[in-house]
């Protein structure tokens, strides 16, 4: 079997970036956002370890686990109305063959500004890269 090998050098470059991405959130929902596409990609690693990041936080293991299913499936009572509305578009944005639901972004621009959805756009396109890369070398 093949085994690909990134670069340190991009590591770390991935690693800087992802410091500087999606600070216009907070860092509870870019955990929530970076779980949720982390499960509709399929990557475990990135799986345990924001699943990690939230229980550090404090959050509940009912919401925890939620977050593998469709927010459209999730318990009124675990997130916000806000939180909801961006756990949508960010896995409108995760399951791009389904393509962009103009309707995602303008719900979650209900609860959001310009900077906070860019915020999003952002953490969803960070985590997806980060999961190609951690997927493509297993």
């Amino acid at each position: 079997m093949s085994v690909a090998k990134v670069s340190a050098e991009f590591l770390k470059a991935m690693e800087e970036f992802d410091a500087t991405v999606g600070t216009e959130l907070k860092p509870r929902l870019r955990e929530m956002i970076r779980l949720r596409s982390s499960h509709i990609n399929g990557c475990t690693f990135s799986v345990r370890l924001h699943s990690e990041q939230l229980a550090a936080m404090g959050e509940r293991p009912e919401l925890i686990a939620a977050l593998a299913r469709p927010v459209a499936q999730m318990r009124p009572e675990l997130v916000s109305d806000g939180d909801r509305a961006a756990l949508r578009f960010a896995e409108i944005l995760t399951d791009y063959p389904r393509g962009l639901e103009p309707a995602a972004r303008d719900d979650a621009g209900q609860y959001f500004n310009r900077r906070q959805l860019g915020a999003i756009v952002e953490t969803a396109a960070l985590v997806n890269a980060w999961n190609r890369v951690t997927r493509g070398m297993e």
